[in-house]
């Protein structure tokens, strides 16, 4: 996907959405979970800006006596491009790098899943997701025994199976939203 940021990919999500002006988005980042992205103007703009240049969102005056000045504020909206880039992104399979490097980007997607893509990609997310990070877990633990065997109170130790635990709630979590998710689609 040529290395495209989770924040543009943020930003087209909440634009699939509704128009949004930059400020808009930004308030978004403040006052919701989305808060660790920037809310910056030197992050949303120069974004935006770049999501426009690839023909992924467009923008237009939110009134028609502001269409001639261009400092006025714009709404920008998703493009046709733009929208099957979403899909694109959302359908893309969960690797064991993403496990292991990119869990809020995985978060992020899966977030934006109704309503872009079929149920069955949130499912096939799901199963997955609990596949690579269960292979990742079974790794983690032959590590930790290892470990344990030479330093068996080492809060190195200690810290390092509270990761474990960490990844194997999110497979808990994982099993239960497919429960939830399968039972509305049957």
């Amino acid at each position: 996907m040529n290395a495209k940021s989770n924040l543009e990919f943020a930003l087209i999500g909440l634009l699939k959405q509704k128009p949004q002006s930059g400020y808009d988005l930004r308030k978004t980042f403040i006052t919701t979970a989305m808060r660790h992205y920037s809310d910056s103007p030197g992050s949303i703009y120069p974004a935006l800006r770049r999501l426009e240049a690839r023909g992924w969102i467009a923008a237009e005056a939110e009134s028609p006596h502001e269409a001639a000045d261009p400092r006025k504020r714009r709404a920008y909206r998703l493009t046709p491009a733009g929208e099957a880039s979403l899909v694109r992104w959302l359908e893309m399979p969960v690797t064991r790098n993403d496990v292991i490097f990119e869990g809020s980007e995985l978060m992020l997607r899966f977030a934006y899943m109704d309503g872009n893509v079929p149920r069955s990609s949130a499912l096939r997310f799901l199963d997955q997701f609990e596949r690579e990070l269960s292979l990742y877990i079974g790794e983690l633990r032959a590590q930790l025994e290892q470990m344990s065997s030479k330093l068996p109170a080492h809060t190195g130790v200690l810290a390092f199976q509270s990761g474990i635990e960490q990844m194997e709630a999110q497979i808990a979590w994982a099993q239960k939203a497919r429960a939830l998710l399968g039972k509305e689609s049957s």
